[in-house]
């Protein structure tokens, strides 16, 4: 049986073998025949073979990878920057800064580190994101281990693309992303949230967004036109930052409660603003 290599090590059936290091790296859960079920996975956004590997072995047996990604490498340093609290930018928190210098360094150090360790999977069924990150000399600083999570292609709400310039500093800090609405508190999900609501957006930081959206846009339409779940509502963020709401036929069906909340997800990754958000939720508050 053909077998793929994995982290360098010998499996124990090449060492009764008498294979050497040369012969290293076989791994017993990857065989050629279930990498035959991937072959058609697309490897995008600096994703690499290894990294289809690594998904496939933790994907369930009954799951298809459609594509993988990867964050680029110009896009690390903005990712890190994303959270970054602006408003410690103004000349009264200077004084603030230069004490925790040290600290922001650090985090931004991390925080950059787990975006290189960040890889997406899209299957059939699922959108994944596998986080195996490190920083520090030669990687011993820290280690954040392999995490995996996982969100079901019906449970994803609204897909938004975002080719806008942002972060605090958009000459620098600029970088291209598609924001997913998930279940609030959802494993997934890293943006968004305030102090009394979860986080409900899943941030990737990708090269060219727009073409994840359309394989995760027709993934859904695919596994949904057979199971339960519905359509997404795909929003769309122009060069001039506006936001293009469209309504699937499926969401056209939700009660008011549920685009309420739909709303509010779209409200939470910047889609809309607070304007647009009250005055809609007032709208459909009367149709209750």
């Amino acid at each position: 049986m053909l077998t793929y290599e994995y982290e360098g090590k010998i499996h124990p059936s090449a060492a009764r073998r008498g294979l050497g290091t040369g012969h290293r790296l076989l791994c017993p859960l990857v065989t050629m025949s279930r990498m035959a079920h991937h072959s058609r996975a697309k490897l995008l956004s600096e994703a690499t073979h290894e990294d289809l590997v690594k998904a496939a072995e933790r994907c369930d047996a009954n799951e298809t990878i459609l594509a993988v990604w990867r964050v680029p490498k110009d896009s690390r340093g903005p990712a890190a920057c994303s959270n970054f609290p602006a408003p410690l930018l103004l000349p009264c928190f200077w004084p603030h800064l230069c004490i925790l210098s040290p600290v922001c360094l650090l985090g931004y150090v991390a925080a950059k580190g787990v975006a290189k360790g960040t890889t997406y999977v899209l299957t059939d069924r699922n959108v994944h994101v596998m986080i195996d990150a490190s920083f520090g000399p030669c990687g011993q600083c820290y280690r954040t281990g392999t995490d995996w999570g996982t969100v079901g292609l019906n449970e994803v709400r609204s897909l938004v693309v975002n080719n806008a310039s942002s972060g605090v500093f958009p000459c620098c800090c600029a970088a291209g992303s598609l924001n997913l609405g998930v279940p609030y508190g959802s494993p997934v999900a890293n943006y968004g949230g305030g102090k009394r609501t979860l986080p409900s957006t899943l941030r990737m930081f990708i090269a060219n967004p727009d073409e994840a959206r359309a394989l995760i846009q027709d993934a859904k339409a695919k596994y949904t036109g057979t199971n339960a779940g519905g359509g997404a509502n795909v929003t769309m963020i122009s060069p001039g930052g506006t936001a293009i709401p469209q309504m699937s036929a499926a969401a056209a069906e939700k009660s008011p409660a549920e685009k309420i909340a739909d709303l509010k997800g779209l409200l939470d990754m910047g889609a809309i603003d607070q304007g647009e958000y009250d005055a809609k939720k007032r709208e459909l508050l009367n149709q209750m």
